[in-house]
């Protein structure tokens, strides 16, 4: 009984947990793309203000930064899913 429970959580690509992580998948590659364009608005408005550019240049760090962490969290769990036996 405990078998066909665990192979029905697995039943879809992830899982019991696969509408999590694509909604999470979505949201993370969404709000990356819209980071960077508040960096490219703010460079864009800057003008001759230095510090715009620096905060600009800030932003678009953050922004990469966290589309690395979304990229290598989904890249990750899938290697897992692939090694893991079931």
């Amino acid at each position: 009984m405990l078998q066909e429970l665990v192979f029905l959580a697995q039943a879809e690509d992830y899982g019991f947990w696969s509408s999590t992580i694509s909604t999470l998948r979505g949201v993370g590659l969404a709000v990356s793309g819209v980071g960077l364009m508040i960096s490219i608005l703010i460079k864009g408005a800057a003008g001759t203000n230095g510090d715009r550019h620096a905060l600009a240049a800030r932003v678009a760090e953050g922004v990469f930064a966290g589309l690395f962490v979304v990229l290598l969290g989904w890249f990750i769990y899938e290697r897992m899913i692939e090694w893991t036996p079931l």
